[in-house]
């Protein structure tokens, strides 16, 4: 809502406010007005860098967050530096007006939803924005196998607006599940051409438009042409995308620049309304919402409808509930692409009901050294309190080296009572810089049953027949933090069982991620621990879990560890 002079309008109530779906009036029953302006509402001081996929998402899906996705379809721009260079410098001068707290993804065609990236790293988005060439007719140098595909279709060009438009679905229906608050996807493209209503591409455009719909998602489009050059082609792609999801039309102008900062001003400020609709609820149809302002003077500007959910979506049988143990393993498989320097390893073995063993480790994920050059080399844990007080004496871990004669510390053990506490890590270089630090929360849980109870499994990773000999000597071997194997490696797992005296019945089984039996595996007892030995040669290239299950009469103690098999 916006006045004469292009202002947002932000004292408007719910009475202000005229909506009518299907031309039938509604009754307006809140009005929010919702103002972001790119910075952080408490300055922490925590660092605002995304460092991975995993906290992307997490940010993205933040209320407070302005989130725009820019969607550059190369195969529908044409590689002419008149078109190009103002382009490029139009969505520089957006990246510049980016605030602290804002988040951008790029997108072309062929970019899977598994490559995302989340970023406010401006000096990339430049990086990527300055690469950027358009391809629109072009059909080499072939950029990937996907695309040598396609030249063996009958029509190329058509089979890449089909492309184009089942990425946008993809983003828009990516988007859509983050969060009910505003996105904003900015379509940069001279449009893909799709014929009239009935057309092999025309389906493909209106699934775009609904995935938009269905999920909140603002399509702004803009054609590069100058003005004069930009009515034709694909026009109908970015007149649907812009008018049916309220977005703004940047077409057939010289001033891309102005454009872009109107859609920073409609990420920016906005009302949220609210009304429950007089028409049946569940029918799965398209309704055409209008909305007005009694206030003279106010321009509005609104989605166009959405789509209502079927009965049959409604009162779909819901799935059976996850298992918790199942879905919490899987969750500690760490990209080793994402986020820290090292990956952790965090277990516990009961003792008794006030003071549990606690063991950390760490190996180096494959991000590298750091910005420096630098690996790590080693790491500090310390436990504290959520106060910050220690709990326990500082120790510093070194790395796995075999080779040394005098090897470090691998593994801090410490006896910590059951609560919530953290521990506080920092990461060194060979000359002792910080390459990272951070604090790590740490709930520790008391045992369900003190008839029977279950530590966490310990996996020791070896790749050589050497290594596997080696293994049954030491008398405390170091556990792997990570869980991304190879099928040549051979994997020991030790779960610890308690109490001391217990007699119980165990087994252990091999399941997929799904939680599907694959095999009963063989284990043995070796004192308080149960052992798992399992050579990765005879599985598939796959995620797996080993679930353990130790039994006394009716109460039994449960634990599941995830890894991931490569070739």
């Amino acid at each position: 809502m916006t006045g004469r002079r292009d202002d947002p309008v932000v004292d408007l109530t719910a009475d202000d406010f005229m909506v009518t779906e299907d031309d039938v009036a509604q009754k307006v029953e809140s009005a929010q007005f919702i103002r972001l302006d790119g910075q952080r509402a408490v300055d922490n001081g925590e660092s605002l860098e995304i460092r991975g996929p995993s906290q992307g998402l997490a940010e993205a899906a933040k209320d407070d967050v302005r989130l725009y996705a820019i969607f550059l379809d190369d195969y529908h721009i044409d590689r002419i530096p008149s078109i190009v260079g103002p382009l490029k410098d139009a969505l520089k001068d957006f990246i510049n007006q980016l605030q602290p707290t804002d988040l951008v993804v790029l997108m072309e065609p062929l970019t899977t939803l598994d490559s995302l990236r989340f970023t406010r790293d401006k000096a990339q988005l430049m990086a990527a924005i300055n690469q950027f060439q358009g391809r629109r007719g072009e059909l080499f140098p072939v950029k990937s196998a996907v695309e040598e595909a396609q030249l063996t279709q009958r029509n190329v060009f058509e089979l890449r607006a089909a492309v184009t438009l089942s990425a946008m679905e993809a983003l828009a229906t990516r988007l859509g599940g983050l969060r009910e608050g505003r996105k904003s996807i900015i379509f940069v493209s001279q449009g893909p051409p799709v014929g009239m209503p009935g057309s092999f591409n025309y389906p493909r455009l209106d699934a775009a438009v609904e995935a938009a719909n269905r999920g909140n998602v603002t399509v702004h489009v803009l054609d590069p042409r100058p003005l004069g050059m930009a009515p034709f082609g694909g026009a109908e792609v970015l007149r649907r995308f812009a008018s049916e999801t309220g977005g703004r039309s940047i077409v057939n102008t010289n001033d891309l620049e102005a454009g872009l900062k109107d859609v920073v001003a409609d990420a920016s400020a906005y009302y949220l309304l609210g009304y429950s609709p007089t028409r049946p609820r569940n029918d799965g149809k398209f309704h055409r919402i209008s909305v007005k302002v009694r206030r003279s003077g106010v321009r509005v500007t609104s989605r166009r409808g959405y789509w209502a959910p079927s009965e049959k979506e409604m009162t779909a049988a819901a799935p059976p509930p996850a298992d918790p143990r199942l879905t919490g393993a899987l969750a500690q498989l760490i990209d080793p692409d994402e986020d820290r320097a090292v990956v952790l390893w965090v277990g516990t073995e009961y003792h008794n009901q006030n003071e549990v063993l606690t063991r950390v480790t760490w190996d180096a994920t494959l991000r590298g050294p750091d910005a420096s050059g630098a690996p790590p080399a080693s790491v500090e844990v310390e436990p504290i309190t959520r106060t910050g007080a220690a709990l326990a004496p500082l120790q510093t871990l070194g790395p796995n080296d075999t080779s040394a004669t005098d090897p470090p510390a691998r593994m801090a053990e410490f006896r910590l009572q059951p609560g919530t506490q953290a521990l506080r890590l920092t990461v060194r270089d060979a000359q002792g810089a910080t390459i990272e630090r951070w604090t790590q929360s740490l709930i520790i849980a008391r045992p369900e049953s003190t008839i029977v109870f279950l530590g966490t499994p310990m996996v020791f990773r070896t790749r050589t027949a050497a290594e596997f000999r080696a293994l049954r000597t030491q008398t405390a071997p170091t556990p792997s933090a990570g869980r991304r194997f190879r099928r040549t490696d051979r994997l020991r797992v030790d779960v610890p069982l308690g109490p001391a005296d217990v007699t119980a019945e165990t087994v252990v089984r091999l399941t997929n991620s799904q939680g599907q039996v694959l095999a009963t595996l063989p284990s043995t007892r070796d004192g308080g621990t149960i052992r798992i030995d399992l050579p990765l040669s005879s599985l598939a290239p796959s995620t797996y879990t080993i679930r353990v299950e130790a039994r006394v009469d009716d109460t039994s103690a449960v634990q599941v560890v995830a890894f991931t098999v490569s070739q």
